[in-house]
């Protein structure tokens, strides 16, 4: 069981200069005082939880990549997709979704607020959730927030007939 979620639209940066920094606040993140405490994954014997880990993340392929400085790969285990779009300015620009379209959301909205302080401001990941619920993860001066959507309107314009030619009676219906 989970709830399924999508990222239709994103944009996603992070200064060049800060990517020491990201990796930093990824292996304070993963550090397991960090997992222990905040991870809701986890193994249980005898009603008490006996290991912890982030949902859906794989806590040791998490520290290789940071070992690694792969960016992509870091957040390939929190189940994104991050492309290098292009660099301006000394910010570098993220194509991010998620994998595979849609996925069991986790516990990354702690990865997110955790990599705040390096994300650019104006940084956001739409959401479409099951029952097409919907809301914004975004960045801005170094923290990390959620926002509800609270009315979605639909306008249509004006209508286009579309008629079917019968060859048979030689006119439009």
């Amino acid at each position: 069981m989970g709830y399924y979620i999508r990222t239709p639209q994103t944009s996603f940066a992070i200064r060049t200069e800060n990517l020491p920094r990201f990796f930093d606040l990824v292996s304070m993140l993963m550090s397991d005082e960090n997992v222990e405490e905040n991870g809701q994954g986890g193994s249980y014997a005898d009603g008490r939880k006996t290991r912890s880990w982030y949902s859906w993340v794989n806590t040791d392929d998490v520290r290789r990549a940071v070992l690694d400085r792969d960016i992509r790969r870091v957040f390939e285990c929190w189940g994104y997709d991050l492309e290098s779009t292009n660099e301006e300015n000394g910010v570098s620009h993220f194509y991010l979704d998620i994998r595979g379209g849609d996925a069991k959301i986790g516990d990354e909205e702690k990865f997110f607020a955790a990599i705040a302080p390096v994300v650019e401001d104006g940084s956001f990941i739409d959401v479409i959730g099951e029952e097409d619920s919907r809301w914004r993860w975004m960045w801005e001066n170094g923290k990390f927030y959620s926002q509800d959507v609270i009315r979605t309107e639909i306008h249509f314009g004006e209508p286009n007939q579309i008629a079917f030619h019968d060859v048979t009676k030689k006119e439009n219906v």
